[in-house]
């Protein structure tokens, strides 16, 4: 399982995060949600194991983390490599056999889509963190239809990917209480 945290700093007395888990099986998972005084030390613990994304004004605070939009883009990369190794697969059949049915990869947007938290601090948080969400199920629906085309699945291995190649994922973070 992929465990993500989305991280945001709205005003200078709180902080939000918003876990996200995608993988083994299940389908993108917000998994959790809070709002801390900015000096909890529980915070370090929420987030040490995890992928870290940031909102601009998190960053200041806890770095860069990983870039969802270089996400968006990589999965449209893989996306369109795909097709390429389709295409190609498909005209080296002879002619005879070329009525497979092209993949369908699966839409996504390409920037976050805003929504209200109950929490008005939480807006800015829970909005990358669907478009987190929402990205990484749409890539595991590639994995899923790359893995069930033993042509496509030479491309990147015979086991499912966590994330697209070319995502500049952050380590996970390991912050000191």
């Amino acid at each position: 399982m992929r465990g993500i945290v989305v991280i945001d700093q709205p005003v200078e007395d709180r902080v939000v995060g918003w876990h996200v888990s995608v993988g083994d099986g299940l389908e993108s998972t917000m998994a959790g949600a809070w709002v801390l005084p900015a000096d909890d030390p529980r915070i370090a613990t929420l987030l040490t194991g995890r992928v870290l994304v940031t909102t601009d004004k998190a960053a200041a605070r806890f770095g860069r983390g990983s870039d969802v939009g270089a996400l968006a883009m990589a999965i449209v990369a893989e996306t369109s490599a795909l097709d390429a190794a389709f295409a190609a697969h498909l005209a080296a059949l002879p002619s005879s056999r070329r009525s497979l049915v092209a993949p369908r990869w699966p839409r996504m947007a390409l920037r976050p889509t805003r929504v209200t938290a109950g929490d008005p601090l939480a807006s800015g948080a829970l909005t990358l963190a669907r478009w987190v969400s929402e990205l990484l199920a749409a890539w595991d629906q590639i994995e899923k239809e790359r893995l069930a085309r033993p042509f496509l699945a030479a491309r990147g291995g015979d086991r499912a990917r966590a994330f697209p190649p070319g995502w500049g994922v952050a380590a996970p973070v390991a912050l000191a209480a």
